[in-house]
């Protein structure tokens, strides 16, 4: 389980009423997506890489080549992005 980088509420598996999560401490499994989504999350143990510090990289690439990109884009479809632009 990954820490929680700020206070999270989220309902566990099995229950009907959310709990209160506070910043260290650990985020169940089935509620990890959600904590991720809303930036709760540290990357520790996650098998998932870090996002947020992919992705200021991959915005800083697309813009040194000149290819069009929106900074809402996630680091999935910057790399996509990237890719495409320099097969051209």
């Amino acid at each position: 389980m990954s820490k929680l980088t700020k206070p999270f509420r989220g309902v566990r598996d099995g229950e009907i009423y959310p709990t209160d999560f506070a910043v260290g401490d650990e985020c169940p499994p089935e509620l990890e997506a959600g904590a991720r989504a809303l930036g709760a999350l540290s990357e520790g143990k996650s098998s998932a890489g870090s996002e947020s510090d992919e992705k200021p990289v991959l915005i800083a690439k697309l813009e040194a080549a000149g290819i069009p990109f929106d900074k809402r884009w996630g680091a999935e479809k910057l790399a996509a992005a990237l890719a495409e632009g320099k097969k051209d």
